[in-house]
């Protein structure tokens, strides 16, 4: 039933040049892709690098996706990286500050009517949203601000390039129903989903748990390497003097706590080790 509504809702609203699909090569895209397919609407899916994807889901695009376009990511017109934008950033993407998404996911789409595979059962900021939504450039963001927008103006700023309309294709399916759908379709899949990854993104995300990224860091020792240099350089012009090195601070970052919090946990081991 889900993926007869699903279908039948691309077609429904099929834009004459096509919708753009934002895929990331994770489950939710490649069902999405799948579902525009056998929609037998017109698309165009558009990968946007992270530069610090796991390789096994850049290999794995390459070999099963290979007409989906990539685009890289550039800060002020300049071509760029995450270990660059560290730098750049003078800091680094934290839970309650993520300017990596901006800069390396949420580019591409503008004036065109985008599908996407956000879920509501992935979290409860996404529970809140609606199937179908309008997401302003900063500028008009700002200027409508608590605002009821009406949809002709909406549409006049999609068309303009300085609104996305995005449809949340499987917006009300569960984990489940992406996994029966994968599997009754055949549909290959990233080969890290088989080695305990739930989801798949950014090595390390500030969104993800300790445990998860403490994985990352391990299973990817030079994005570790090069997380460990882009620290040294913020060191070196006066950022993290709370820190020990490079490491600690890195150490720090995965821990997604506070910067108080992680010192008082340090200073109560101390404390504790010294009293034995």
């Amino acid at each position: 039933m889900k993926t007869k509504e699903a279908i039948e809702l691309l077609r429904e609203h099929e834009p004459p040049e096509g919708y753009y699909l934002a895929f990331s090569g994770g489950k939710d895209s490649i069902v999405c892709y799948d579902l525009l397919v056998k929609s037998g609407v017109k698309f165009d899916a558009h990968y946007n690098s992270t530069t610090i994807d796991p390789p096994q889901l850049l290999k794995y695009m390459k070999l099963n996706y290979p007409d989906v376009i990539w685009h890289y990511p550039t800060f002020k017109g300049k071509p760029t990286n995450f270990y660059q934008l560290v730098k750049l950033k003078n800091g680094l993407p934290v839970r309650r500050f993520r300017w990596c998404c901006e800069i390396l996911k949420e580019g591409g789409g503008e004036g065109r009517f985008t599908i996407d595979g956000v879920r509501a059962a992935e979290s409860n900021s996404r529970l809140k949203r609606k199937k179908m939504e309008y997401f302003l450039k900063p500028y008009w963001n700002k200027k409508y601000k608590g605002q009821n927008i009406g949809i002709d103006i909406l549409e006049r700023l999609q068309k303009c390039g300085n609104a996305k309309k995005i449809i949340h294709a499987i917006f009300d399916w569960s984990d489940d129903d992406v996994w029966d759908y994968i599997r009754s379709n055949n549909l290959p899949y990233c080969s890290l989903y088989d080695h305990g990854w739930n989801r798949i993104g950014c090595i390390c995300c500030p969104m993800a748990k300790h445990s998860a990224k403490a994985r990352d860091a391990e299973m990817f020792p030079i994005f570790k390497i090069n997380m460990l240099k882009s620290i040294k350089f913020l060191i070196e012009k006066g950022k993290f003097g709370q820190f020990e090195d490079a490491e600690e601070a890195f150490d720090w970052w995965i821990s997604g706590v506070s910067i108080r919090k992680y010192l008082g946990r340090k200073q109560q081991t101390k404390i504790n080790f010294e009293w034995h």
